[in-house]
Order: structure tokens, then C-alpha cells, then sequence
């Protein structure tokens, strides 16, 4: 059973109503697979600022006066939040600019129950997918600690000193960073040097031969850089 907490972004209250009605009805087929709490905003500066990073969906409206949907979408991917982000737009072909902001999905107005459906399905799959991740167990002073890979922006190996920066805290264990890196998606986890795995989606920017992570410059090694780029601008593709 999932919790869903959702909130809809659009400054049309009659397309707010009607996209609710027909999440709701969803809900109702399907009240054994989830619960569901939806609220709504008016406009996206009103969504993000400030932020509550507490919903699991944002549907956004794309085509929204002075704060656009996309404007929203990327003030959302700016806080680091993994929330799921769905654009509900009167053309599709706007909803094209959300692969830069690893949106989910997109229905066209006026929505269809159909198009909602299917949404929802892929918004629960989505869910189900991140609770049965497979954890990493690292050995740690006191004991042992695990990790969710999508939780880890990056780690850095030291000699045999082993540093795990994740959003819940570092971690530190013994190894090296060949062994380790077995472990992990090499698509979403790329090297930069030979002392830092990089998580893909927790890069800021690259600038020149450094990597930045929440303010963190990481180097990148001048045999690693067109292999590093290649994968950065293939993960938002």
C-alpha cells in the first residue's frame, strides 16, 4: 500500500477540478493499492517557495503566467527532491522540454481518464521500484550501515579509507573503489578520477575539470573527462 501525497499546479481551478475527479477515480478502483491526499496550487511560485519536499507527485500545468510549469519543474530538480513530476499541458509537443527535468510523464488537456490511469499506474510502478531497491551494507566503526544507491551523490576512497556522501549523512568504511564500484549502476554511477563515483543525478554543474555536488568540487581526471561528459549529458537525455 502506497501513500501518495500529490499536489496539482495550475492556474485553470475548472482543469484542477477535473484532473482531481479523475485521480480520484483512479483511487477508487484501486483503493487497495494506495491512499491519496491532493492539494492544490495556483501557481508554481507558490508550490516551491517554500518548498515542501513532502509530496511524492507534482502535476504541472506547463503553460502558467510569470512562473511556467517547466520554471516550476527546474526550481524542484534545483532542491535535489526526487519527486515525481508530471506535466499536464494544452500541447504536447511543450512537454518534449521536461526530459531535462526527468519528468515522468505528461497528459494533454482536457485529460482523459485513460491518460490519468495510466499515469497513476506508472507513478505506483515508480514507487514500488524505489521501496524494493536493493540496499549496499558497508561496514562501518560501530557496526554495519545500508545505503540506498539512489540515496548515495558520491564517494570518495582515500588510500583504503572509503567515503560514502549520501543524503543521509557520510559513511565511512574500508576498501577500494574498483571493488566497490561493482556494486553500482554504471550508468547512474560514472568515475571522474580515480578517487571519486560520481551519482550522475546529484551533478550541479561541471565546470572546466571539476565536478560541483551540493558546493563540492570534485576533479576530474583529464583520462576520465569525454567518458564523464558523454555519460552526464546521456543521463538527461
Amino acid at each position: 500500500m502506497h501513500n501518495l501525497k500529490i499536489a496539482i499546479v495550475d492556474d485553470k481551478e475548472n482543469d484542477f477540478l477535473h484532473l482531481q475527479e479523475l485521480i480520484l477515480n483512479f483511487h477508487e478502483k484501486n483503493k487497495d493499492l494506495c491512499n491519496i491526499h491532493i492539494d492544490y496550487f495556483n501557481r508554481g511560485i507558490n508550490f516551491v517557495e517554500p518548498f515542501d519536499d513532502t509530496y511524492d507527485v507534482a502535476f504541472l500545468d506547463i503553460d502558467m503566467p510569470v512562473f511556467s510549469g517547466l520554471e516550476t519543474a527546474k526550481k524542484i530538480r534545483e532542491y535535489k527532491s526526487k519527486m515525481i513530476i508530471v506535466f499536464v499541458t494544452n500541447y504536447a509537443s511543450l512537454a518534449v522540454d521536461g526530459y531535462g527535468v526527468d519528468a515522468a510523464g505528461f497528459i494533454v488537456k482536457p485529460a482523459k481518464e485513460i491518460d490519468v490511469n495510466l499515469v497513476m499506474e506508472k507513478i505506483l510502478k515508480i514507487k514500488e521500484d524505489k521501496m524494493n531497491e536493493s540496499k549496499v551494507v558497508i561496514k562501518v566503526k560501530n557496526g554495519y550501515q545500508t545505503i540506498k544507491p539512489s540515496e548515495i551523490k558520491f564517494i570518495e576512497v582515500n588510500i583504503h579509507d572509503v567515503y560514502f556522501y549520501t543524503t543521509n549523512g557520510v559513511f565511512k568504511t574500508r576498501g577500494v573503489l574498483k571493488k566497490i564500484e561493482k556494486d553500482f549502476d554504471n550508468k547512474k554511477f560514472v568515475k571522474c578520477s580515480s578517487c571519486f563515483l560520481v551519482n550522475l543525478d546529484y551533478v550541479d554543474s561541471i565546470e572546466k575539470d571539476d565536478v560541483r555536488i551540493d558546493g563540492k568540487k570534485l576533479k576530474i581526471a583529464r583520462t576520465k573527462k569525454k567518458e564523464f561528459l558523454e555519460a552526464f549529458l546521456n543521463n538527461y537525455q
